[in-house]
């Protein structure tokens, strides 16, 4: 276990989820996922003189993601488990640095974040990472790019702060299960603050993501889970018949550049849920859709 004191820098190397279970040459057919050993972590690192009731601050300082990633439709996972029965598999090279390609004429910036960052809680027992729970852990959150800030309440002697599931880019919702995982350079500093929060806080000094334009479905429906498959599905229908992407396709571009949004909640008992998606992902000659 890394020993660190308050104000150190820690430089990690992360390897991607499903690490020498998929490989940049693999197709969906040839990879047999092993969820016990799929997720990779770095940790737990011990901050000398934090304790419960104070809080560890996380600033990230740097990430930088390996040369290609992938994302993956899972039969039986996903926000539309129902509407992809088959496996399907999508390689990313990431070498350049700024962009991914989903299919000819669209392609994704990259904005890299750690999926996983986390300490344990005061409950007895073992702690996996997800659920995501009040000490963090698979929170997902795409907004904790370079720059950002994350505060983690402390439950235990030392903090025990680990961090992994690096993403490339990664759309609000991660819909079909997955961003575009792949391995990743992080450097972090760690401080300790005497305040108490009741769960996780973070600032980001910049925007994340496209501020527009961008194209917008809704799903309008008592059950908020309902409304976002069906912000969703539209999404996924409009991406097929205006830019002629697979279905495929267009649900992993929904999960790693589409935002899913509470549009509206007042009224009683029905919600608005909306899928957006910026069109700076399509070249100018693929058309902006109507």
């Amino acid at each position: 276990m890394l020993v660190i004191r308050p104000g150190d820098v820690v430089s990690f190397e992360l390897p991607m989820a499903g690490d020498r279970q998929v490989f940049e040459t693999s197709a969906a057919d040839d990879v047999e996922w092993d969820f016990a050993t799929i997720y990779n972590l770095g940790g737990p690192i011990l901050v000398e003189g934090a304790s419960p009731g104070d809080t560890l601050e996380v600033e990230i300082l740097e990430l930088e993601p390996g040369p290609w990633g992938w994302a993956t439709i899972i039969p039986g996972l996903g926000l539309l488990a129902d509407d992809f029965a088959d496996p399907y598999l999508k390689i990313f090279d990431l070498r350049d640095r700024s962009a991914a390609t989903v299919a000819p004429g669209v392609a994704v910036p990259l904005q890299p974040f750690l999926g996983t960052m986390g300490v344990p809680t005061d409950e007895p027992g073992r702690f996996e990472p997800f659920p995501p729970h009040k000490g963090g852990g698979n929170v997902d959150c795409r907004h904790l790019i370079a720059g950002a800030t994350l505060w983690l309440p402390i439950w235990c002697e030392g903090a025990l702060f680990s961090c992994g599931d690096p993403h490339a880019a990664q759309g609000d919702g991660e819909v079909c299960v997955t961003a575009i995982e792949c391995g990743m350079s992080a450097v972090l500093r760690f401080r300790l603050s005497e305040r108490t929060i009741a769960g996780p806080e973070y600032r980001v000094p910049q925007t994340v993501g496209s501020p527009g334009p961008y194209h917008g479905t809704m799903g309008i429906d008592s059950d908020l889970m309902q409304g976002a498959r069906t912000a969703v599905r539209n999404m996924i229908a409009w991406l097929v018949e205006e830019h002629g992407l697979s279905r495929e396709d267009a649900y992993i571009l929904c999960s790693i550049a589409g935002d899913l949004r509470i549009h509206e909640l007042v009224d009683a008992g029905v919600w608005n849920v909306g899928m957006t998606l910026p069109l700076g992902v399509f070249e100018p000659d693929a058309g902006e859709g109507a």
